[in-house]
């Protein structure tokens, strides 16, 4: 799991260096084309933790209720 979740979170800070700020769902359709492994969401949040935790993205939250939006960035 640990090694899947690593590949995962290297993917995620790819196509954020590659194409910026990405939300959540978006995020999660590009990933999961590319990773069919991956397909449950709780394994692409772990990836996103990995690298919340190493200090690697940011969190951007905006709107409430249906218009809540979370996007990742990398950090600067």
């Amino acid at each position: 799991m640990e090694t899947l979740v690593g590949s995962l979170a290297g993917k995620v800070w790819r196509h954020l260096n590659d194409n910026g700020a990405t939300g959540f769902k978006q995020l999660k359709s590009v990933i999961f084309e590319k990773e069919p492994a991956a397909m449950e969401s709780e394994k692409l949040s772990m990836a996103i933790g990995w690298l919340l935790k190493e200090g690697k993205i940011n969190v951007i939250e905006s709107g409430t209720g249906k218009g809540y939006r979370i996007t990742f960035e990398l950090k600067k």
